[in-house]
């Protein structure tokens, strides 16, 4: 080969050479300096962890601002990935449990037995100080895991968060640290638990008024970002972003905490003198639909979250009994069908008609209109529906609210049932039965509203549970103002059920043993045979479901409510009006002073005593 040939072979190998190492010191002069900055915050960005900021979680507060759920600040144990298995911190972990230097933990074990002993320490800690059981850092540190850290354990008073985090300093147990958040805590055990329901370990609201206005109490949580070190736990960048967190809403409710005790202690008296097994009360303000106490047994205990946790006077159905019947009265008196005075043949106490027969607890001939509901009498609550006729009493029955839910603010209310006329499952029985009470399922606030409709004039308001959502600094969010649904009936035949209603209580009545001195009260009892398992047909013979709802001053009503005893037990007569009645009346009584209600004793006429005048007989 000539010497021109491997000079221009040369030259080129030269060459090629020359642009070989000219790439490579642009990709190194690209890599040190244009893309320096990039590569730094990559790098930043594997040791950086985004740390939660907790927010508080909005307040409760009855009608007064007395706080009925309060927040305890506590901390929970977090487990970070990077450095539990991380292995400059594992081998500080294993030389300080075996004595031993960092050096020689490297020549005596390979980096993976490092971790696993490193791990077994660990979760030993944890086994000790806080109870844990099994593997609690697996799930983070086996396997695939895409998970950067791990809560441990939560709600930790600050004591003991405080000598667990010496006890792993003092044993280099790097790969923990503690964050600060709140847990739910309700200054009044055994009141008002399953109205408020209550929240999880990660503070979300489960039951009651938690859950359903978990989205206002609850807030957002803000972050901060996290530089990661091998020998300490963490430090905060000095570039690191911090987003407040945004604590959530106060919720104002319409209850009256006073109200509430007074409510409480009585049926906790009731529960050990009648055994029932079930018992539940309801007060209101009639003129707006406020309610201001309920409660029920049995309840649950929002610490352990054993017991029964639905509300029952929102969710329970039950047959009213006798209560039912001012519907079919306030129907007549509305249509203009009789008068207060109009009187009404009873049969001694024993009607038969085609199909069924019809008994009351006394043999009476004649009743008026006004004392049909004095007397409670089965027959005479049958013929005044009868004057209305079915589809009536139907649509009356749908106006005052019932078979359908009232709307009030809580989760699982309960619409009841109500048997539709010409179906098959109306039967000849059903409009009297119906009229006492009986084929119809109802809840304790659906009475009360009922209730309600009599003592504010005719108008039913939705129930309001609720009065104010506010910020955490005060600022009103939404204000909750009392809701007509309907007027229902004329305020004329309202008065007049009103006026029936008071000679219940009065002398001769079934519900005397509600009178409060100085205090004209209006009232109706309820007493309904318990029904068997709902795969069964028939009732329980003797067991009953008892209730009294009434309200006062009748004149001028403050307070509508409604008692109800589910299967008392007991040697007297266990009666709407023996049982339920006397509950109602030391609830009243206690209430009027309380709620700064005045007492005027009112003297009737004898004009209106129950057989004065006698009108035309049905």
């Amino acid at each position: 080969m000539d010497s021109s040939v491997l000079h221009k072979r040369s030259f080129w190998a030269t060459v090629l050479l020359v642009l070989v190492f000219s790439g490579l010191s642009a990709r190194i002069v690209y890599i040190q300096i244009v893309s320096h900055e990039r590569f730094s915050e990559l790098a930043l960005a594997e040791r950086m962890l985004s740390e939660e900021l907790p927010q508080s979680r909005g307040l409760i507060f009855d009608r007064n601002k007395e706080p009925l759920v309060q927040n305890q600040f506590v901390r929970d144990i977090i487990a970070d990935r990077y450095h539990l298995t991380d292995i400059h911190v594992c081998r500080r972990g294993v030389a300080a449990s075996e004595g031993l230097s960092v050096k020689e933990v490297s020549r005596k074990y390979d980096p993976d037995e490092i971790k696993g002993r490193f791990i077994l320490l660990a979760e030993n800690l944890l086994q000790k100080t806080l109870g844990l059981t099994g593997s609690p850092l697996k799930e983070l540190t086996h396997g695939n895991s895409n998970k950067d850290r791990m809560v441990i354990y939560r709600s930790l008073d600050f004591v003991q968060a405080e000598k667990i985090k010496v006890m792993m300093e003092e044993r280099k147990i790097g790969g923990f640290h503690f964050e600060d958040s709140s847990r739910r805590y309700y200054p009044n055990p055994g009141r008002l638990v399953q109205l408020l329901g209550y929240t999880d370990v990660t503070n979300t609201g489960k039951e009651g008024i938690e859950k359903k206005f978990n989205g206002e109490l609850e807030g957002f949580p803000g972050y901060r970002l996290v530089e990661r070190t091998r020998r300490s736990s963490e430090m905060l960048s000095n570039y690191s972003k911090e987003v407040a967190p945004i604590n959530g809403s106060n919720i104002q409710l319409t209850i009256d905490m006073g109200l509430q005790n007074i409510v409480e202690e009585q049926l906790e008296y009731a529960v050990r003198k009648y055994s029932p097994e079930k018992i539940m009360a309801i007060f209101m303000n009639p003129e707006t639909g406020e309610i201001l106490s309920m409660a029920s047994r049995p309840h649950f205990n929002q610490f352990t979250k054993e017991g029964e946790r639905k509300i029952h006077p929102i969710s329970d159905r039950y047959e009213p009994g006798s209560t039912f019947k001012i519907v079919s009265l306030a129907g007549v008196y509305d249509r203009d069908l009789v008068k207060p005075n109009t009187m009404f043949y009873c049969h001694n106490g024993y009607y038969r008609e085609s199909g069924f027969t019809l008994k009351d607890h006394r043999g009476y001939t004649d009743l008026s209109a006004e004392g049909i509901l004095a007397k409670s009498s089965n027959i005479g609550a049958y013929k005044l529906a009868k004057l209305l006729g079915r589809h009536s009493f139907y649509n009356y029955i749908k106006d005052f609210g019932f078979s359908q839910k009232t709307g009030v603010e809580l989760t699982a209310e309960s619409s009841g049932t109500l048997t539709k006329p010409d179906t098959s499952r109306w039967s000849k029985s059903s409009l009297s039965r119906i009229a006492m009470g009986y084929e119809v399922d109802v809840t304790a606030l659906q009475m009360v509203s009922a209730l309600s409709v009599i003592a504010n004039g005719g108008v039913l308001l939705k129930p309001q549970i609720i009065k104010s959502i506010q910020s955490e600094d005060g600022v009103l969010i939404r204000d909750f103002k009392a809701q007509k649904v309907r007027r229902v009936i004329h305020e004329s035949a309202a008065n007049m059920v009103k006026n029936a209603m008071v000679t219940v209580v009065e002398k001769g009545g079934t519900g005397t043993r509600a009178a409060v001195e100085g205090f004209m009260v209006a009232g109706k009892t309820g007493t309904a045979l318990k029904p068997r398992n709902p795969r069964n047909l028939g009732y329980h013979s003797g067991r009953y479901v008892v209730s009294f709802m009434g309200f006062l001053p009748a004149d001028n009503p403050k307070l509508a409510g409604i008692v109800i005893v589910d299967d008392p037990k007991g040697d007297e007569k266990l009666y709407g009006g023996t049982v339920a009645a006397p509950i109602f009346q030391k609830i009243s009584k206690a209430a009027m002073p309380y709620l700064g209600v005045e007492p005027l004793i009112v003297h009737r006429k004898a004009s209106r005593s129950l057989n004065n005048v006698r009108g035309g007989a049905f």
